[in-house]
């Protein structure tokens, strides 16, 4: 194999990969990208065999082959060049690699290509096109929430729901949840060629964390397509297939309350910087916030048994209820405010057992519960 290919093309594809490849396993082939010349252009594939991204850039492919190289030592190297250059990429039958970039020249000693996994999913599933605003839009609002315990592998992954909401649209629905909040998000979207079919699948959290990645390239849509176990995402001359997470997703319906006996409405910045104010003594388990409503105020309190105490109000003229007085994990309200463009939230609850409702007059929609702390 040898390829002339300008450094920002190299770079972009390479930078995709680091999340998906094994950095902990420098010699094994998960820690590796794998790139075939030919056709004009280099196709990059990565894998942990629950995530696989492979990308198209275009080269000046001089002599066709295929390569097996460490993808993260392979980035250091490239990003280290300087912008603009040329890089000529070379790998011999000791599948060594050298890389050439005006006089500087490296070295990388590489695998047989053959060594990598079959893993990229052939074949044609159904599929749709949506704006790639709105899907990113609706995962930074769930991604926050999805567990990271794998012994409950069904809260590992973001639940994407398809259903039918006209001749040319979908309802999107995206929820997460790692049992002590949840996250659901509604959007009827433009969906082009949508059979009016309905889907439901659990995209693994690390597919759905890598999106994010190929959604920074300058193509306005992506493509979604279910093709056997695996879900693929298409944007910007790269493929991300991601497997579904084969459980039972919870029936968090039952979670989401109708509506709260006492509602408050107040300023987003507001309560985030008290939060953050009276928090500053949260350290370990040391991590209460007591919250006590009542109408006109919001009073926030965290005790600390070595530091001391913080107490601070806020007023609040919209509220609706009785007196209320609950304990949350501040960093769960914090990382709900933190994903909604909005300047007033709302806060629904009905005692200190109950689950607490938040959402946005502004953003129809997006639903967040969180599940309170015994005071």
């Amino acid at each position: 194999m040898k390829v002339r290919i300008d450094k920002g093309a190299l770079i972009t594809p390479l930078y995709r990969a680091q999340g998906v490849i094994d950095r902990k396993a420098s010699t094994n082939v998960l820690a590796c990208v794998h790139m075939v010349a030919g056709d004009g252009g280099l196709t990059f594939t990565a894998t942990d065999y629950d995530v696989t991204m492979t990308a198209d850039v275009s080269a000046e492919v001089l002599e066709p082959g295929a390569a097996l190289v460490n993808g993260r030592a392979l980035f250091d190297v490239v990003r280290a060049l300087p912008d603009g250059v040329d890089v000529l990429m070379t790998c011999d039958d000791s599948h060594r690699i050298r890389i050439e970039a005006g006089r500087a020249y490296y070295h990388l000693n590489g695998l047989a290509p053959e060594e990598f996994p079959d893993v990229v999913e052939e074949g044609t599933g159904k599929r749709l096109h949506l704006d790639k605003e709105e899907v990113s839009g609706m995962l930074r609002r769930t991604l926050f929430s999805v567990s990271a315990d794998e012994s409950r592998p069904a809260l590992n992954g973001v639940l994407l729901e398809i259903e039918p909401a006209g001749p040319t649209q979908a309802l999107l629905r995206m929820v997460s949840t790692d049992g002590h909040r949840l996250s659901r998000v509604e959007r009827t979207v433009e969906a082009t060629d949508y059979d009016g079919s309905s889907y439901r699948c659990i995209v693994h959290r690390r597919g759905a964390a890598e999106l994010q990645r190929i959604f920074e390239g300058s193509d306005l849509g992506v493509v979604i397509e279910f093709l056997g176990r695996n879900v693929v995402f298409s944007s910007d001359h790269a493929r991300l297939q991601v497997r579904q997470i084969e459980e039972a997703f919870p029936e968090y319906q039952r979670v989401i309350p109708d509506r709260g006996d006492a509602s408050v409405s107040l300023s987003k910045t507001a309560l985030v910087n008290a939060i953050r104010r009276v928090s500053s003594l949260a350290s370990g388990k040391h991590n209460l916030l007591r919250m006590d409503l009542e109408p006109g105020r919001i009073s926030l309190e965290m005790v600390h048994a070595d530091f001391g105490d913080a107490h601070e109000e806020i007023e609040v003229p919209e509220y609706e209820g009785h007196n209320v007085s609950v304990g949350f994990n501040p960093r769960y309200l914090m990382d709900v405010c933190g994903v909604l463009d909005v300047e007033t939230v709302t806060l629904e609850m009905s005692d200190q057992f109950s689950p607490c409702l938040i959402n946005a007059e502004d953003e129809q929609g997006s639903t967040f519960v969180v599940m309170p702390m015994r005071l």
